[in-house]
């Protein structure tokens, strides 16, 4: 291999398997129980007899581009809030109980049989900082999932989505490290990065950390992706406090509730997690969703503009 080429990933000999990973492996596809399987099966059909623009994110995207088996406890659809209410339509149709979660970003179709199986329909992020979008579907691939034809969410927007999860009890820098670490040198970095935008101090110390757990596979990132963040880093350091700073806002909200709510709740920081969702609810595509008439059940903690209930998985 010329120094040129990217180190690609080979995964090593597969050993000390689980009865349920080696379902997987032999059945080439991702094992899930029975009741949930059946479950899956008959909204994702449902979906793609109506022709619903979804792709499947979460633990089973993980999956498909790492080959890493983690068990979850339900089905993360991710899909435009426009084809939301077409979505919860045929769900409901489908025997399903739809439950609007929380206006700005997700609702949930439920089993009517066990209400602890069902599916999150995801439209948004938990943050309000930005609403799903086409290039998830544009740039998905195919797979199989459930004996059922899918689509499965990018690597680049499922590393984006992730570089918001800091979360004491939940922190996606090892999905984003072997996300890089197995397809980096088939990823469109260039799409990355503007998609990252304004936010890419999350991307650069990801890609950090990724060169400490991974020496050597540096050049799964290519060279100038590092190369343009370290300017902007070096820029902005030059920049010892720029005019119009806010001393008292902080950003720590935006990627963990809970470990930042202490500077919104006692030191007085401003929340624009708090902002963010706000002005997300106010989204024409989200008042059109949520006056919608396709909800069964609509969430208790609705109201509250705080972002995620503690009962509720932050991003997945």
């Amino acid at each position: 291999m010329s120094k040129a080429e990217p180190a690609v990933f080979d995964f090593p000999t597969m050993r000390n398997l689980s009865k349920e990973e080696r379902k997987s492996v032999t059945h080439s596809e991702f094992w899930i129980p029975e009741d949930e399987r059946q479950l899956y099966k008959r909204a994702l059909n449902a979906l793609n007899e109506a022709g619903v623009p979804c792709v499947v994110a979460g633990a089973y995207a993980i999956y498909e581009h790492t080959g890493i088996i983690r068990q979850t406890k339900d089905l993360d659809l991710f899909l435009t809030p426009e084809a939301v209410v077409q979505a919860m339509t045929v769900l409901r149709e489908a025997g399903f109980l739809t439950r609007l979660e929380q206006s700005h970003w997700i609702g949930k179709a439920i089993s009517r049989d066990n209400r602890d199986h069902f599916i999150d329909i995801i439209y948004g992020m938990g943050n309000g900082l930005a609403l799903i979008d086409e290039d998830w579907f544009r740039h998905s691939s195919p797979a199989i999932l459930a004996a059922t034809q899918v689509r499965v969410a990018p690597p680049e927007e499922l590393i984006w989505h992730r570089l918001f999860i800091h979360e004491r009890h939940r922190h996606d820098m090892a999905d984003v490290a072997h996300l890089i670490l197995c397809v980096g040198h088939l990823m469109d970095w260039k799409r990355l990065l503007a998609k990252t935008g304004e936010n890419w101090p999350l991307l650069l110390s990801q890609l950090l950390m990724f060169r400490y757990v991974y020496p050597g596979y540096r050049d799964q990132v290519p060279q100038w992706v590092l190369q343009e963040l370290l300017g902007r880093a070096g820029q902005s350091a030059q920049q010892h406090s720029a005019e119009g700073d806010d001393h008292d806002l902080t950003r720590g909200t935006l990627i963990s509730r809970f470990s930042f709510a202490i500077d919104v709740n006692e030191w007085g920081f401003h929340d624009l997690r708090d902002e963010k969702i706000r002005a997300m609810k106010a989204h024409p595509e989200i008042l059109k969703l949520e006056s919608a008439d396709v909800w069964d059940e609509r969430a208790d903690h609705e109201d509250d503009p705080s972002g995620v209930p503690e009962t509720l998985d932050t991003e997945e």
